[in-house]
């Protein structure tokens, strides 16, 4: 039932009711590498015949940003410190089947310190954490700019790995 007052009489009358206010916030987290929605982006790297294996860095294509060597990232939550950790599906051998090119060839940098990128690696588990914008709040965004770093000469073919990035909230 809700609160009700009345005054009554001569002269100025005045009568008050409360009302109790509540919003309700649950507890999320959003994060995305690349584009919006349920599209995995490929950046796929093509150095030429000339320059194979001589250390020059290599940019990417077929990214959302950063020229086609890159990715739009975003972080949201409102969990406490947001931990991201890489894994990939090329296993120790890094890209390709069996291997045959290290992700350590791969460099990855952020246009964000607060949104920092995990390092690489063939066996996975690389983590960041994105710097708190203020209590248990995180909102982030940055542009991850992928290199084939080509310090080395593999045979020729096509080496393909998954990245798989996993914020997670305590």
């Amino acid at each position: 039932m809700a609160e009700s007052a009345s005054d009554s009489g001569a002269g100025t009358l005045s009568a008050a009711a409360r009302l109790n206010l509540r919003v309700t916030i649950p507890r999320f987290l959003l994060f995305r590498v690349g584009t919006a929605g349920g599209t995995i982006d490929q950046i796929a790297f093509a150095p030429a015949a000339g320059i194979v294996g001589d250390s020059s860095s290599v940019s990417g294509t077929g990214g959302d940003a950063g020229g086609g060597s890159g990715a739009n990232v975003a972080v949201r939550s409102n969990g406490g410190q947001i931990t991201i950790t890489e894994t990939n599906d090329g296993g120790v051998g890094g890209l390709g089947s069996g291997g045959g090119i290290s992700l350590s060839e791969i460099s990855v940098s952020s246009d964000n310190a607060s949104l920092d990128t995990p390092i690489l690696s063939d066996t996975g588990g690389g983590t960041s954490s994105p710097t708190l914008n203020g209590g248990n709040v995180t909102n982030r965004t940055a542009v991850w700019t992928y290199a084939y770093d080509n310090t080395t000469t593999p045979a020729d073919g096509n080496y393909d790995a998954q990245i798989i990035y996993t914020a997670a909230s305590p």
